[in-house]
């Protein structure tokens, strides 16, 4: 079977437009800021330099490190989720989970040491349709039971 993955990130192409406006407003404000620095001309362009080169990192930062990860992963063997606010370390395997139930916008996931209900709330309604969806094609093609609550 096909894994599932949910991300909501920013698409490749405004990806490489943001680094290429951050790497030339980068390369604008330092040339602007070495050559107020060799004149020693302290003007507004000085620190109008500071600024842009501040905005050009951070937006820089912005598409690149900060992006969030992928928010949700099922395959046949496991299910991954970093949704916020869950209390859910790491992945949990399919073969530890003895039933599931689906609710309206959350899952219960039953399992030998602990049962744990992950809240779906923050996903769209389409991707909150995948999800289920893939739970109950990984329920019936493992044998695991599954109701709606």
């Amino acid at each position: 079977m096909e894994e599932l993955k949910i991300e909501y990130g920013i698409s490749k192409q405004v990806k490489i437009i943001s680094i290429i406006n951050a790497t030339l407003l980068l390369v604008t404000y330092l040339i602007l800021g070495i050559r107020q620095v060799t004149t020693s001309n302290y003007s507004y362009l000085f620190y109008l330099s500071l600024v842009g080169i501040i905005f050009s990192v951070l937006l820089f930062l912005i598409v690149t490190v900060w992006q969030k990860p992928i928010i949700i992963t099922i395959d046949n063997d496991e299910i991954d989720i970093n949704l916020p606010n869950q209390k859910i370390d790491g992945s949990i395997l399919w073969n530890d989970i003895t039933q599931v139930g689906i609710g309206l916008s959350y899952i219960t996931l039953t399992s030998e040491p602990t049962s744990y209900k992950i809240d779906l709330g923050n996903l769209k309604y389409n991707d909150l349709r995948k999800v289920k969806s893939k739970l109950i094609e990984i329920c019936e093609s493992r044998d695991i039971p599954f109701n709606n609550i």
